[in-house]
């Protein structure tokens, strides 16, 4: 397994009182006011260069190289949250810790995971929680935005710490979110990277910061897990290289890509970019209607 260890701001984002909008509104339009919250907090992460770790539900959990690029990327999911008329009875509640993490392909593991993790479930709705190592490697025009919250014992830790509360309301700094795109075009810019796969009934949306995605048939190397015969444990993987998802074969049997109805690509210890729409059968050939075709949607 690749890792290594490196200092990094660690951001845990998530809609407060969510439980209570399903029993509001229902499971089919609460989920889709939680998606799309999702959905912006994580294009919002990666136009202030951050990496989206993974989605939990109604939470994300990103890393980010400075702290200064976690908290501007905080302030501007508040501010957008505010515009949601969905979110105004809900909120986002926001922890951000900073400090030496062991990064893995596709997780982050360390104490500082834990601490964002434990000051994200003190901050309430709309507000951004920060340890005092973030307050000391930020810019001195967000360090005046910082306000001393508490004096806690941060979990597994004896000694009390000071843990601050950011202030965005009435933030003047001007984040990339905005100098970037238009706010309101968030959505598009996820939309434009976004690539939707759905088999056997299973969907899942894909983000550039969210790849290698590893596809076989082994439950404990593949996060898309295909139960079937003939694919490979290991069988292929999905990148995004060069603005491009590549699909990278891996397998003994081959992979047949179908696209605008035409006959299928074969790839065997090939790759090939995956453009438009269509499906893959990992294996063997399929029709569009085999429950293990891996439909793809660019």
């Amino acid at each position: 397994m690749n890792q290594r260890s490196q200092h990094q701001a660690i951001m845990f984002a998530d809609v407060s009182g969510s439980s209570a909008l399903y029993k509001r509104l229902g499971n089919a339009q609460a989920k889709a006011i939680i998606d799309e919250a999702v959905q912006f907090m994580t294009a919002i992460t990666i136009v202030h260069e951050g990496t989206v770790v993974k989605t939990i539900g109604d939470e994300i959990m990103a890393r980010f190289n400075e702290s200064t690029q976690a908290c501007e990327a905080a302030i501007a999911i508040q501010q957008r949250s505010i515009k949601e008329p969905d979110l105004k009875d809900l909120g986002i509640r926001i922890g951000i810790a900073y400090g030496d993490v062991l990064i893995t392909t596709n997780d982050v593991f360390g104490d500082i995971v834990n601490d964002a993790a434990y000051v994200a479930h003190i901050a309430r709705a709309n507000q951004i929680v920060i340890t005092q190592a973030i307050v000391d490697a930020l810019e001195n025009s967000l360090r005046r935005d910082c306000q001393m919250f508490d004096r806690i014992n941060i979990k597994g830790e004896t000694e009390k710490t000071l843990i601050y509360r950011l202030e965005w309301e009435h933030s003047g700094k001007d984040n990339r979110a905005t100098m970037v795109m238009p706010i309101h075009d968030v959505t598009r810019f996820v939309d434009k990277f976004e690539l939707k796969l759905v088999v056997n009934g299973q969907a899942i949306s894909l983000l550039p910061e969210q790849t290698p995605l590893h596809i076989g048939r082994d439950p404990h190397k593949a996060q898309l897990l295909i139960e079937n015969e003939l694919a490979s444990r290991e069988h292929c993987h999905i990148e995004f290289r060069r603005g491009k998802y590549v699909l990278i074969d891996h397998s003994t049997n081959g992979t047949y890509v179908y696209v605008d109805e035409q006959a299928p690509i074969y790839l065997r210890r090939e790759e090939l970019p995956l453009q438009g729409q269509g499906y893959i059968g990992l294996g063997q050939t399929v029709v569009a209607a085999t429950p293990w075709a891996l439909h793809f949607k660019v």
